[in-house]
């Protein structure tokens, strides 16, 4: 148990990559026809009279001029002081010993389209993964501009690496041999793409966060993770204990608040409450935003439990109300997760809920069409969404309530001395009482405003 590590945040990042054209050839080996192997192969033995020759192969006088006519004039045969026909070094190079066959290496011209990454110039599958739900790490404007020239370095260093890969496709080469690169033609740059890579945020029960690390996956790992860092670790948040307490005050909650003590977590006696079962209370309890793979499979089952309302009833409605953090859906387990409540909403021709995504809007987003173009940069796809002004208890608090059925809780707390990004731990509860209370706290901050003129419900966006 010592070494138990708990996953409490997942973010990914999107590293800007260029598809490139390259033109290239490379070196194969290649047999001869049967005539011209079975020629070098006999004088490769012993130099020989066009009499023997010509007894040897069964040839008459205009056959045997044919058959050594291309070898002598492309120097691989020629004729002795005495008369006979010999190998010169240069065919002799064809032979690696007296059994093998003759083989040449003639260069073979391909174009195929590799892709770089622009931090470190890494090779990077072709695959566009979208430019939404993450965040975009800077890169060099400098390397960017020569990114044809470094793409062409890249390709000639790794080439090898890139064939045994299987990267480039289906290369054959004589006995499955690795090819050697001749020459880069022409390299050109096609497209702009999004690669995206994930980091799961994990702390030990002595609350010691677990280090990043992409070793193998890149050959040059370190400027990846330097631009992660950039991006995250190396930026300090502020506390949010406050608003998170405030939180714990409306909603009457004892979950979570019992494991927070001095700004730090005892994740300890968190995890045994975990593994024992919160059979005797009224929730359980969950680490991770609430799309996070833990919460996520809590609620899930839930959902496939939903007894479907018959269409007479007006729907009821499944809200979700986003956390307003720079990391709050910034992971494609937020896509899936909204994606799966889109699904559940029927079953059969009937309704199980009308879904509706509260989306935290910042205060000086005063307009729906600003705010909307905000979260629609951010997430791709706003339907089912809903601008508010901040976010419950000041953005720091994430909640999916279904009435009369259930609630999920997450307060993503900051604490700085503890975590780079917040570390979101809540609840998820039945008990009817409870989500009463969730609603009602909700519902409240729905219909308030943050001063006049200014409606906690922004609407639409």
């Amino acid at each position: 148990m010592e070494n138990t590590t708990i996953e409490f945040n997942e973010v990914d990042y999107i590293v800007p990559t260029e598809t490139f054209s390259i033109e290239y050839s490379y070196l194969s080996k290649q047999g001869f026809p049967f005539i011209k192997e079975f020629l070098l192969k006999a004088l490769y033995i012993s130099p020989l009279s066009k009499f023997e020759l010509s007894s040897f192969f069964g040839f008459n006088q205009r056959e045997l001029a044919a058959a050594i006519e291309e070898p002598i004039s492309k120097g691989e045969v020629a004729y002795s002081d005495e008369g006979k026909l010999f190998l010169t070094t240069l065919a002799k190079g064809y032979f690696s010993s007296l059994d093998d066959k003759p083989m040449i290496e003639k260069p073979q011209s391909r174009t195929s389209s590799v892709s770089f990454e622009l931090t470190g110039f890494n090779k990077v599958k072709n695959q566009h993964e979208n430019w939404h739900t993450g965040l975009r790490l800077n890169v060099n404007h400098e390397v960017q501009s020569l990114s044809e020239q470094h793409a062409r370095a890249m390709f000639t260093k790794h080439f090898q690496q890139l064939v045994e890969r299987g990267e480039l496709g289906v290369i054959k080469t004589h006995d499955n041999s690795l090819p050697s690169l001749y020459s880069v033609d022409k390299v050109s740059r096609k497209k702009t793409i999004a690669h995206r890579v994930k980091r799961k945020f994990e702390v030990d029960l002595d609350s010691r966060i677990k280090p990043f690390y992409v070793d193998k996956l890149y050959e040059n790992d370190e400027a990846i993770t330097q631009a992660i860092a950039q991006e995250t670790d190396n930026i300090r948040l502020g506390n949010n204990l406050d608003s998170i307490a405030a939180a714990w005050d409306a909603f009457e909650d004892m979950s979570v608040s019992r494991f927070i003590k001095d700004d730090s977590i005892d994740f300890r006696g968190m995890l045994a409450e975990m593994v024992a079962g919160s059979f005797d209370k009224p929730y359980e309890l969950l680490v991770g935003p609430l799309y996070g793979k833990q919460p996520w499979n809590v609620i899930e089952n839930n959902l496939k439990k939903l007894k479907p309302h018959k269409n007479v009833q007006k729907p009821r409605e499944l809200c979700w109300f986003g956390a307003n953090t720079r990391y709050w859906g910034m992971s494609e387990g937020f896509i899936k997760a909204k994606d799966s409540l889109n699904n559940y909403k029927t079953n059969g021709k009937n309704t199980n809920y009308k879904l509706k995504v509260y989306l935290p809007c910042d205060d000086h987003q005063n307009d729906e069409m600003q705010a909307g173009k905000a979260w629609k940069h951010k997430l791709g796809s706003i339907e089912f969404c809903e601008g508010i002004r901040n976010g419950l208890f000041d953005g720091s608090v994430e909640v999916l309530l279904l009435d009369n059925e259930f609630a999920a809780v997450s307060y993503h707390l900051s604490l700085p001395d503890l975590s780079p990004v917040h570390v979101p731990l809540g609840f998820f509860t039945t008990d009817q009482k409870l989500v009463a209370k969730i609603a009602n706290v909700a519902s409240e901050f729905l219909k308030g405003s943050v001063s006049h003129g200014k409606p906690n419900l922004i609407g639409k966006l």
